[in-house]
């Protein structure tokens, strides 16, 4: 039996026009802080900080670097700078591991000679003594 498999799991729904619910987020947290500074300070001085502050605005909302959001990787990039590390391989500054010696010295045990003896001379040695022998 087959079974539908769901498509286009990447698009996020659009709530507000071509926005999705977290470019919106973005673009009216950005802009509720303008109008709070609109209201508090001179016109000069509100152009020099909510210029900034709708740019770095627009920019979480929709740019992208090799695919993933900017809030993404700045998020990533922090938990990298201040998770502890994970090494794969360190050298470890041991000694070699050697077994303890005994104060005896060890009896002298003649071991038997265990070399395995041909009987005649190899099909192989045969062959080559015929190759060479033999004239062309």
């Amino acid at each position: 039996m087959q079974y539908p498999l769901p498509q286009f799991l990447t698009i996020k729904p659009k709530i507000a026009g071509p926005f999705n619910f977290r470019q919106l987020a973005y673009i009216v947290g950005g802009s509720l802080i303008c109008v709070i500074f609109y209201f508090t300070m001179p016109v000069v001085r509100f152009l020099l900080i909510s210029i900034p502050i709708m740019t770095v605005a627009l920019v979480f909302a929709f740019a992208k670097i090799k695919g993933f959001p900017v809030p993404t990787i700045l998020v990533r990039s922090f938990a990298f700078l201040f998770k502890s590390k994970t090494y794969i391989w360190r050298k470890e500054e041991k000694p070699a591991f050697s077994l303890p010696q005994s104060a005896k010295k060890p009896e002298q045990i003649e071991k038997p000679d265990i070399t395995p003896s041909i009987g005649g001379k190899s099909r192989l040695k045969r062959v080559a003594n015929l190759i060479e022998i033999h004239p062309k």
